[in-house]
């Protein structure tokens, strides 16, 4: 059980122990259905600032109640960063620089890669030293953790045999219910591979085929580490839209995993089950896990990051800051918004060392020298490719902070400034308006979950000199970044996609204010059983009191809350996402492909271009029999020009609905052929088929 810090006690009006516990968990109860009611007031009146109120007064109620109440794991003593073997360092830079040059021609070549591998093994074992503080201060906090009720004691195997506490029954449940939100239909939702899948189709494509490319130069520019995940998957069981999603799915999973390691490393296990469960049930990160985006990488890097520097700061061994460094190094292949961690991590590094107090820089210098070397040892292929081409790496983010594509707005201040508040507001207020990305204007955060970031938010807020709040504070800060800071096209602000980095943070704060209430609820049964206990109520009614209080009524409330994020999450995408994909999440490229193949065996098939129809990528990626080739797509049916005037056989045209001109000179030329509509799930005609032979 979390402890009531002595100051927290003397505010509440010095009531004593028992009154206090209890003014403290029936207040905090209280202010997080303040603010409930608040996220309801804001969804009915989103224009009202007046609606604002309630949520933001409820949660630092609750922040000011449950201030008293730690959390998190105390932070370690700094220790100073030993100093490397300077031989090892410069064998590991003179194979980096020697490796630099290969790299050029956007390829990973087998020799110039053995060489950038050995460097990066020698700069670790540069800076690797046995044994260390870590140790220690993992310890030590696990037991900090064990006297607050955080921890259990029991070995998962041992000679006796398994042992599955409810702890490990609720984790193996949570990523159930993660895995069946991130699986389920994934064949059928979303249908339509759009215009961003049959490049991240064709990238992989070419990885398998021995393209080893450092950085995929396809428009707009796509980082590659996603894409050898998806090749190494594609391998073995195929390469198709389905594997795509199926690859982000995976990588969805494996981040609600992640977020309950650092959880637990930064609080306990029981925060850690929370913001597994949060995350598991979170709409937000559902559809990113679901729709086969590169950027579902970017929560799991940024955790990598999170835990890694926690480490080194905690354990002080330059090894760990080298292997921190090389995490950052890696997330730069994930996605472009990642290219605002390095900064993220510069500012969170300067917040914590001032923290820790003077001679906090002199004693962490080698630490974060290999923090620095292991960042740009693997960067290195990718930035050879960023010298040779900066123009192709740095596109899609120039397109969105320079003049390059747009032109700047006059008002450059104020576009940012609205850009900041909603991208702020996109938690609580009014998300993404991309139907692939959202649920069109629908917050990205749940009901519950919302109230519970904010909440905590207010909480991290109050103790951000302690553990590493303040860290965790400003990689929140800086990750909404990528978001506001289009600054060229404003109405893309918010874009969940872009400030996806910002789901680590976000729910590891969402975490605390429930794991709180619990606790604040069980010490509240527990002080009102004494009441009766003092006022002569039976010890068996007492034990009963006593029995539910701390455990299954405090248990249910959160259960019950989990339930009702995970009833809304539900609703939304199965049900509200599906209905606002284009058709109705009708795939418009796959129809026509299976029409295409269904006919090659027969004749003749030609498909005439309309703007804005559909994505011809896409349809040749779902091709099966018919061939891939430009061939059959043409901009023009003229009777007396090929491929019209020299076609003979069973023929098939493949016509959009508004094309008039086209279907009636069809059906001039062919006086016995055949129409057909093909409709989207909304009724709406999709496409016609008309069938002529000669």
């Amino acid at each position: 059980m979390s402890q009531i810090e002595p100051r927290s006690r003397r505010r509440l009006l010095r009531l004593p122990a028992r009154y206090a516990a209890i003014a403290a968990g029936g207040g905090a109860t209280l202010a997080l259905l303040v603010g409930l009611a608040g996220q309801q007031a804001l969804d009915r009146w989103p224009g009202s600032p007046w609606a604002w109120a309630p949520l933001v007064a409820g949660a630092g109620t609750f922040a000011l109640l449950a201030g008293g109440r730690a959390l998190e794991r105390e932070r370690a003593g700094a220790q100073a960063a030993a100093r490397p073997r300077l031989a090892w360092l410069a064998a590991a830079l003179g194979l980096a620089m020697l490796s630099f040059p290969g790299f050029s021609g956007n390829l990973f070549r087998p020799l110039p890669t053995l060489a950038w591998l050995a460097a990066l093994g020698l700069c670790y074992g540069a800076f690797w030293r046995r044994g260390g503080g870590e140790e220690a201060s993992f310890v030590q906090g696990r037991e900090g953790a064990a006297r607050r009720g955080g921890e259990g004691t029991l070995p998962l195997l041992d000679r006796q045999g398994l042992h599955l506490s409810w702890h490990a029954l609720a984790l193996v449940g949570v990523l159930v219910v993660a895995a069946f939100l991130r699986l389920y239909q994934l064949d059928a939702i979303p249908r339509e591979m759009g215009t961003d899948m049959p490049h991240n189709y064709q990238n992989a494509l070419q990885i398998m085929r021995g393209n080893w490319m450092i950085f995929c130069p396809s428009y707009p520019g796509r980082e590659s580490l996603f894409f050898y995940l998806l090749a190494g998957y594609s391998k073995v069981f195929g390469l198709s839209f389905f594997s795509i999603k199926f690859t982000s799915a995976m990588v969805g999973l494996a981040t609600v995993a992640a977020l309950y390691g650092v959880a637990r490393y930064l609080f306990d296990r029981e925060v850690a089950l929370v913001a597994a469960a949060l995350l598991a049930v979170s709409k937000w990160h559902v559809i990113l896990s679901r729709t086969g985006y590169r950027a579902s990488l970017m929560p799991l890097a940024v955790l990598a990051v999170l835990y890694l520097l926690v480490r080194a700061l905690r354990s002080g061994r330059s090894s760990d800051w080298v292997l921190a460094g090389m995490a950052v190094g890696l997330g730069m292949y994930t996605y472009n918004a990642f290219m605002i961690v390095p900064g993220a991590v510069a500012v969170g590094l300067a917040a914590e060392l001032a923290l820790e107090g003077g001679g906090a820089l002199r004693r962490r210098a080698w630490g974060l020298a290999g923090l620095a070397m292991g960042a740009l040892l693997v960067f290195l292929p990718l930035g050879r490719y960023a010298l040779e081409q900066p123009q192709s790496y740095l596109f899609r983010v120039a397109t969105r902070v320079t003049s390059i594509e747009r032109p700047l707005p006059a008002d450059l201040a104020g576009v940012l400034v609205g850009n900041l508040w909603r991208a702020a507001g996109m938690f609580n207020l009014r998300g993404d308006e991309v139907a692939l990305s959202n649920v069109p204007y629908q917050r990205e955060l749940g009901a519950v979950s919302g109230v519970l970031f904010v909440a905590g938010l207010a909480y991290a807020l109050g103790r951000w000199r302690r553990g590493h709040y303040a860290l965790t504070l400003v990689f929140l800060g800086c990750l909404i970044l990528p978001t506001a800071l289009s600054v060229t096209f404003p109405r893309e602000v918010p874009n969940a996609v872009r400030a996806s980095g910002a789901i680590a943070p976000v729910y590891l704060l969402a975490a605390l204010p429930l794991v709180l209430l619990r606790r604040s609820l069980a010490s509240l049964a527990r002080r009102v059983t004494d009441l009766c206990l003092g006022q002569g109520q039976s010890r068996l009614w007492a034990g009963v009191q006593a029995g539910l209080g701390a455990g299954a009524p405090a248990v249910a409330l959160a259960v019950a809350l989990l339930g009702a994020e995970l009833l809304e999450t539900h609703h939304a995408y199965f049900e509200e996402y599906v209905a606002h994909l284009p058709g109705r999440n009708y795939a418009i490229s796959l129809e026509i492909a299976r029409v295409l193949d269904d006919f090659a065996p027969e004749g003749q098939a030609f498909v005439k271009i309309w703007p804005y129809w559909f994505d011809g990528n896409a349809l040749r990626a779902q091709l099966k029999v018919m061939s891939t080739s430009w061939d059959w797509e043409v901009p023009e049916l003229d009777p007396a020009k090929p491929p019209l005037s020299t076609a003979r056989g069973k023929l098939l045209f493949i016509v959009h609905p508004d094309d008039r001109a086209t279907l009636e000179m069809l059906k001039a030329e062919f006086p016995g052929g055949v129409a057909i509509n093909h409709r989207d799930y909304n009724g709406q005609v999709a496409f016609v088929t008309f069938y002529g032979e000669r």
